[in-house]
């Protein structure tokens, strides 16, 4: 499997996982803290898109192409140390296998985000997934 994760925060790309082969353990920790805080006085827009690429296949031949993502948002709250004391989930933990056909866009999850009483919480989503099984 050839899949690609892009995450963009208000309309900018934050972090794009390039072309990913076969399913390895991916563990990346992207700070959006700092984006969040910039436009505290109102909504932001968190979008996961995720592409099922493949360099062998395509959308014609009939053939599936498995794809897999998965990410997980938590706000963190750590000491002057820098240890953490507590981490909380913002969104439900996303992790989903499926096979589709190749070369298409298979999620494109939207969350709006707002801060209210010193926290952050998901007001709307809309979560869009394109697979077969």
């Amino acid at each position: 499997m050839d899949n690609r994760l892009l995450i963009f925060l208000n309309g900018e790309t934050i972090w794009d996982s390039g072309i990913i082969h076969d399913d390895p353990e991916m563990d990346h920790y992207i700070q959006i803290t700092e984006q969040l805080v910039l436009h505290a006085s109102h909504t932001s827009e968190l979008i996961f898109e995720g592409f099922n690429d493949s360099y062998n296949a395509s959308a014609d031949n009939g053939e599936l192409n498995p794809w897999h993502f998965h990410y997980r948002v938590f706000s963190r709250t750590v000491d002057a140390s820098g240890t953490v004391i507590n981490e909380t989930d913002l969104l439900a933990p996303y992790n989903e296998k499926h096979l589709s056909n190749p070369n298409v866009r298979a999620i494109n999850n939207r969350y709006q985000i707002v801060r209210k009483d010193a926290e952050y919480k998901v007001v709307s989503n809309a979560l869009s997934q394109h697979f077969y099984n």
